[in-house]
Order: structure tokens, then C-alpha cells, then sequence
């Protein structure tokens, strides 16, 4: 009976071992995507695209949050814009993560005001409203809300007193706060030793790993992801005092248009890019820009181990864009 429960035991540990391999074998623990467009009205494609590749959760984009009229007592420094219109309701098979956009100008309207608790009531107001309308469009439990914002070291503290607000209304839920970072942003949140802990106010952080050159510089390759821009940052990677990162990477396209002195004009919507349209005229230059499957893989390679629950998220939910890239490329990008 002894050897018998011995043999059980080493098969039950043979087996946890195996099923450990097999989960670090399989990438992150969540496949991800983006849904950025002011019209919720996914495609059949676009849904069988996301059951295709195993997708279990969606960031979906509620509205922006733009600076709003000065008008003396009724000033409101920070309103709702650009709402999300829902035609169809949210799925409720899989994990949906709202993702509210700051601006920067908000937030610059914000730290102007002389009222020290509208931190606290832009905070409800903003819990409130994604609340509101995810109840409205979406039947499954609200797990995660995530803010979006290109703060700069001039507005990060306004910003992160906003975000502080949130995160004590949400926790109050058992809903976490996560918060996207750029790459220009890790040198903000600084070296270990350097800042408190906790000050970052976000249970997990959204490591974006597009957009990364100089769009509006003639010289730059490719603005949208080159791996020669992200390399330094990510070997600094482990000096950062960072909570639980999830990771981004961009599955789209666009032109950037120059005129004949090289100065920047306009983006061109990737769908628009063939034929170009006749507003471009023959005498400018147009640089094609897209998430190339070689950049992304050698910005996954450089990244240290990331958490067992990171989600590994592309941008974003488009057919004519993922179109581009085959079955194969998108496991790959899923693989970490």
C-alpha cells in the first residue's frame, strides 16, 4: 500500500511539473486585444477573429476626456468627448476592460484649479460613468478599468493624485486600476530607489510597445514600432520600480505624408493607403509605417519574464489591418 501511495504521489508531482512547462510553454496567461474606434459594431469576421486566436479579453475604449470651457463658477476643467456608440452589446463569453483616454490638456486644466477636491469629484464622476454605460452594454463583472494617458513629468503628479482617487473608489469594488506607460514615460517613473514605493497608483501597469519614433521627423524609419528606438528602454527595463506589467503591440498601419521640404503634413489612414488619395499630391513623399512581425518579435525576446497573469495585448481590432498579418504571425505575437 506504501509503494502504491509513493507512486501516486510521483505521478501527482510529475504531473504539476508538466502542467507548469505546458503553461510557460503557452505564452501569457490572457490573450488580449484593442477596440478603438468611437462605434462599437464589430464585424462576423472581426468576432471569429478573436475566437480564432483564443482571444479572452477585450479593451474596449469608453470615451476621451478632454479640457471643457472656462466659464468662471461653472468652470469644468475635465468632460467626457468622442463616447463610444454601442451597436451591439458586449460579449459576455470573455473579459472586457474598459479603457478611458486622458488628455494631457485636461489634466493641465485640472492642476489649475484652485479647488483641492476636484481630484476627488472628477475621480467619482469618472467611476460613475464607466460604471454606468458598462452596465448598460455589458452583462458580465466589471473586473479591471484602465486609464490611458501621455502624462509628462510636468502633469504626472496632477495625474497620478487623479488616478489615486480612482483606485480607492474601484478597490472599494474589488475592481483593480491599471495604467498604460510609453516608453518615454519609463524614464518618469525612474530608477529603483528613487521614488516611494507605491506611489505608482495602479495595481498593474500597460507596458506600450508602439508608437514608439519620431512620427513627424523625416529620418525615422519606421514611428510605429523599430526595435533600435525600443532597445535602450528595455535594457534599462529591471532599474524601474514597476508593479505587474502587461505588454501591447501594434497590429496596424499608416502613412505619413511630407512635402517637398521634408516638413510633416498629415497621417493617412491605413485603409486609404492603396491608391492614395488625390487630396496627396504627386510631389509628396509618403512613408508607409506598420507593426512589423520582426520588430515585435525582437521587442518580445528583449523583455524580462513578465508576471504568470500578464496579458499580452495587440492594437487593435480592425479587419482591413489584421487582415495583413497571417494566422501564424498573430500566435506568434500571442506566444509571450
Amino acid at each position: 500500500m506504501k509503494k502504491v501511495r509513493s507512486i501516486v504521489i510521483v505521478l501527482l508531482f510529475i504531473a504539476m511539473l508538466s502542467g507548469c512547462d505546458k503553461r510557460q510553454g503557452e505564452g501569457p496567461a490572457h490573450r488580449g486585444i484593442y477596440h478603438w474606434k468611437t462605434t462599437y459594431d464589430p464585424s462576423d469576421w472581426e468576432l471569429q477573429w478573436m475566437k480564432k486566436h483564443k482571444v479572452d479579453r477585450l479593451y474596449v475604449r469608453l470615451f476621451d476626456v478632454e479640457p471643457g470651457a472656462d466659464n468662471g463658477y461653472d468652470d469644468w476643467s475635465m468632460v467626457p468627448v468622442a463616447t463610444t456608440r454601442f451597436n451591439q452589446a458586449l460579449p459576455e463569453d470573455i473579459d472586457v476592460v474598459p479603457v478611458v483616454y486622458i488628455t494631457v490638456d485636461a489634466i493641465r486644466a485640472l492642476e489649475k484649479s484652485t479647488d483641492y477636491c476636484l481630484s476627488w469629484r472628477y475621480a467619482k464622476m469618472l467611476v460613475d460613468r464607466i460604471e454606468s454605460m458598462m452596465a448598460a452594454h455589458w452583462g458580465g463583472e466589471l473586473r479591471e478599468v484602465q486609464l490611458d494617458c501621455d502624462w509628462t513629468s510636468s502633469t504626472r503628479a496632477i495625474y497620478f493624485e487623479l488616478c489615486h482617487e480612482v483606485k480607492e473608489r474601484l478597490s472599494e469594488k474589488n475592481i483593480i486600476l491599471s495604467g498604460t506607460l510609453r516608453l518615454h514615460q519609463l524614464n518618469q517613473v525612474g530608477p529603483r530607489g528613487l521614488l516611494y514605493e507605491g506611489e505608482l497608483p495602479f495595481d498593474r501597469l500597460l507596458l506600450m510597445c508602439y508608437n514608439t519614433g519620431r512620427l513627424q521627423d523625416l529620418n525615422t524609419e519606421n514611428s510605429i514600432l523599430d526595435f533600435n528606438d525600443v532597445k535602450p528602454y528595455l535594457d534599462r527595463y529591471h532599474y524601474y520600480n514597476l508593479p505587474n506589467c502587461d505588454v501591447a503591440y501594434p497590429i496596424y498601419g499608416w502613412g505619413v505624408a511630407f512635402d517637398e521640404q521634408g516638413n510633416f503634413v498629415k497621417l493617412i489612414n491605413s485603409h486609404h493607403l492603396t491608391p492614395l488619395p488625390d487630396s496627396i499630391e504627386r510631389d509628396m513623399y509618403v512613408r508607409k509605417e506598420w507593426g512589423r512581425k520582426d520588430d515585435i518579435v525582437k521587442t518580445q525576446k528583449a523583455l524580462p519574464e513578465l508576471d504568470s497573469e500578464h496579458t499580452t495585448i495587440l492594437f487593435h481590432l480592425d479587419s482591413l489591418n489584421l487582415a495583413n498579418y497571417r494566422y501564424e504571425d498573430i500566435e506568434t505575437f500571442y506566444s509571450r
